[in-house]
């Protein structure tokens, strides 16, 4: 199973309220999908959510082709806030992977300040 991990601690990502913004994975936004096929991806973030000014609710949405003029995102998942705690939030969906693909992940927030994200996984595996 691929994964993408950036690790706690590591590289902390301000999100900004109102802004889909997408999600680095070890440093990137856009990852490649080599397993062609049907494939079951699944995201996971470590979320510092702020005790003032907490959304309240969290979306994410997978992209193909992140960033070009061929992005295609999917619906989208909505999660809910823990105001001043840390906690995970975990997204999975079905793609359909072919030759070149690549995929990333955006989150938007309702907040009137920024979430961060600490610990964050991107993987995914070929479904049989």
């Amino acid at each position: 199973m691929p994964l993408y991990k950036t690790f706690s601690g590591d590289d902390k990502q301000v999100i900004p309220p109102r802004k889909w913004t997408f999600v680095t994975f070890r440093g990137v936004t856009e990852i490649p999908l080599s397993q062609r096929g049907w494939n079951i991806y699944g995201v996971l973030l470590r979320i510092e959510w702020p005790a003032d000014g907490c959304p309240t609710v969290l979306r994410g949405r997978l992209a193909r082709w992140p960033g070009s003029e061929d992005e295609d995102t999917t619906g989208f998942d909505d999660k809910s806030p823990f105001p001043g705690q840390v906690r995970h939030a975990y997204w999975t969906h079905f793609l359909k992977a072919r030759r070149n693909l690549t995929a990333g992940f955006k989150v938007w927030h309702d907040g009137s300040v920024p979430i961060v994200l600490d610990g964050r996984q991107f993987k995914w595996t070929r479904l049989k």
